[in-house]
């Protein structure tokens, strides 16, 4: 990785990316706690993993712990924080990475990632920073949770502690209790007119059998909480009555004595890894009405190991696992869960219909080049590394990763993208209607050409490695390095536009530019010296705006109110000059700018600043248009061309030969053509 970006790292924290959050939302806090519990535990160094779907607040979550830490007199020197949507970060080598950065800063002792599973082999990576650097803490987050929940699971980690994000319903909501009481075995909640089973009384944890009562003191029993029978590895039997709605997160995970299950015809929804390590749970009946499955819900359990090449329960297709080229999906099915074609070899999937597509429907589908459905909104991680699909897209939005590594794609027409929503897609040649393109969305589209016409955002390296030529910008923002690397030659950016750093770091190709001149040049290059030939400025311009720049030839500047000083000193190839409503010239403006031999003031030019001509030894002609006689600054021409020709309006030769500030000049000042 450039030094340059691991720099940016370096200085990169979750505060640019987080919202300053505060304890208002219940439901952010109640997790918080659990996750500063966990990953504050003076007694064991935990590595807290944050798992969930997209817009869960995972990185809110990171930057909550993060000032958290300030807030306890930790340096900032001391957290590291590295953003897997950082395209540059995908790409390198992270045990590398974070060796390169503690070397240079030895205090690192919290490191917080978004976005783990982006960088390769994570738990490797987790394995080896626990054995080399026991010291370091690790928080981080992933919008993948079942590959966290399922390697976590089957490598048996206990240090790695997960905090299970998901959508709020009536099984997880912790902190909604009115009263909570006990009924025989069981620890239960009311919360309004329902009763959710908590779990079990410490006499429960002793019995095998359980029956779930239907109602407790006439309220009616609907829900099995989160983690209510977790880990109760003893228990070989359950009855759950009808009425019960949602069975919550990891509510049976591990309970390997459960041999057999009947679900009640009203249940509706089974929450993340609800049964992950039920072992030998292999019959499961009823459950007809099931709408929602979460991820990894029957990971290692008998039951989805004897399902053969469809996993469904009720109306919901939770796993298929079949070796078909052609799948077909069966009638009858509402709903797909998270990741259920995930890691298959399926060619072409027909589904017959509409239907809503989960966040990683077909994550990492190598071989996947066709279906029949593709909805106007694709999810997050959708078809991430689908490296063989070659549709013809017209949609609204495309969610974070959710075309990741498509590399067969060419055509496509979309709105929105989100954080890497098209990372790697080598052969797209064209993306229309793009208004945002957030976060690494388009990098390394090699192939593609041309930039959208309407863009209103470009995010962080969203165009890096692109093949985009031309570049027209009227929008509002264009962040950090965001054609980094682009194959550009020519751009216009409105003055209304915020910049960010090194917009055009490597674009060394580009030789013609239209910018504001409100950041220093070399700021759109990162520091580097743009070896741009003809440039077009609009609106004022900051001190040493394009200084010692030996590449420039011509240069246009228009309705500068503002002008700089030292702003184009030195610019040794410069040749011509076009001044287009310019009130003032700066001080040392054009000192040193030796190729000049030319240059004409507009009616608006009324003053010229001091030294802003200086050591131009070619300077031959000055045309003046100004109604008045305009002032200098000491000298403005000084070691210019002795035989300088100064044109004025004829009206105004007296009056400039009889001003003492032009004394010096007088024999050379006359009425122009």
């Amino acid at each position: 990785m450039e030094e340059k970006f691991i720099s940016y790292i370096m200085n990169h924290d979750v505060f640019e990316d987080a919202s300053d959050t505060d304890f208002s939302d219940p439901a952010f806090a109640y997790d918080y706690n659990e996750v500063q519990e966990l990953y504050f535990d003076e007694s064991q160094n935990n590595y807290v993993f944050l798992t969930g779907e997209t817009g869960l607040r995972k990185k809110d979550m990171l930057g909550r712990i993060c000032r958290d830490l300030l807030l306890r007199g930790i340096e900032k020197e001391q957290i590291l924080y590295l953003d897997y949507e950082l395209p540059f970060l995908q790409e390198a080598n992270i045990f590398e990475v974070f060796q390169r950065i503690i070397a240079e800063r030895h205090e690192i002792t919290y490191l917080v990632v978004n976005e783990i599973q982006e960088c390769g082999d994570w738990f490797s990576f987790a394995n080896w920073l626990r054995e080399m650097y026991p010291n370091v803490k690790l928080l981080c987050s992933s919008s993948t949770p079942p590959y966290i929940f399922e390697k976590i699971y089957d490598e048996k980690c206990e240090f790695c502690k997960i905090v299970v994000l998901s959508i709020k319903n009536a099984s997880n909501i912790k902190y909604k209790t009115q009263s909570f009481g006990f009924y025989h075995e069981f620890k239960y909640n009311r919360k309004g007119d329902i009763i959710e089973i908590k779990g079990l009384t410490k006499e429960g944890k002793s019995l095998q059998r359980h029956i779930i009562p239907a109602e407790i003191d006439g309220v009616p029993v609907k829900v099995i909480a989160s983690g209510a029978f977790h880990d109760r590895r003893e228990m070989t039997e359950i009855e759950i009555p009808e009425g019960i709605e949602m069975i919550g997160d990891y509510a049976f995970s591990k309970c390997s004595g459960l041999v057999e299950i009947n679900l009640p015809q009203s249940l509706k929804f089974i929450g993340e890894h609800a049964f992950l390590g039920a072992k030998s749970l292999k019959s499961i009946h009823g459950g007809e009405s099931v709408e929602h499955i979460g991820n990894s819900a029957f990971y290692d359990t008998e039951w989805l190991k004897s399902r053969g090449a469809f996993a469904i329960l009720g109306k919901t297709l939770y796993k298929y696992s079949g070796v078909e080229r052609e799948v077909v999906l069966p009638n009858g099915i509402e709903a797909l869960s998270g990741y259920c074609f995930a890691d298959t070899k399926v060619e072409s999937v027909r589904f017959g219909k509409e239907i809503d597509f989960p966040e990683g429907i077909f994550y990492n589908c190598t071989r996947l080049k066709q279906v029949d459905f593709i909805p106007k909104s694709i999810p997050p991680f959708a078809f991430y590394n689908c490296k063989m699909l070659n549709e013809n897209l017209d949609i609204d939005s495309i969610g974070k990763f959710g075309l990741f590594g498509c590399s067969s794609l060419k055509q496509i027409a979309v709105k929105n993208l989100a954080p890497c929503a098209m990372t790697n897609c080598t052969q797209v040649i064209n993306v229309e209607g793009l208004l945002y393109a957030e976060k690494g969305s388009l990098w390394n589209c090699h192939s593609l050409c041309v930039a959208p016409n309407n863009l209103q955002k470009i995010g962080i390296a969203a165009f890096g490695k692109t093949s985009v030529r031309d570049f027209n910008f009227g929008g509002y923002s264009i962040e950090e390095y965001a054609f980094y690397s682009a194959d550009l030659r020519s751009v216009f950016i409105a003055n209304s536009v915020s910049i960010g750093k090194g917009i055009f770091y490597h674009c060394s190709r580009l030789e013609q530019m239209n910018v504001p001149g409100k950041c220093k040049l070399s700021y759109y290059f990162s520091g580097e010296c743009p070896q741009i030939k003809a440039l077009r400025v609009c609106g004022d311009i900051c001190d040493d705006f394009c200084r010692n720049n030996p590449y420039l030839e011509t240069l246009e500047l228009n309705d500068v109110k503002n002008f700089g000083r030292w702003s184009f000193y030195n610019n040794s190839a410069l040749k011509t000059i076009t001044l287009n409503n310019v009130k003032r010239i700066g001080d040392w403006a054009f000192a040193y700018c030796d190729g000049l031999e030319m240059i004409e003031l507009p009616t608006e030019t009324v003053e010229i600043g001091m030294n802003a001509f200086r050591y131009c030894h070619r300077l031959k002609k000055i045309l003046i248009h100004c109604d008045r006689v305009i002032s200098f600054g000491a000298n403005a021409f000084y070691s210019i061309d002795e035989k300088v020709e100064f044109k004025v309006p004829s009206d105004l030769v007296e009056h400039y030969k009889r001003s003492p500030l032009w004394n010096a000049y007088s024999n050379q000042i006359s009425a122009k053509d």
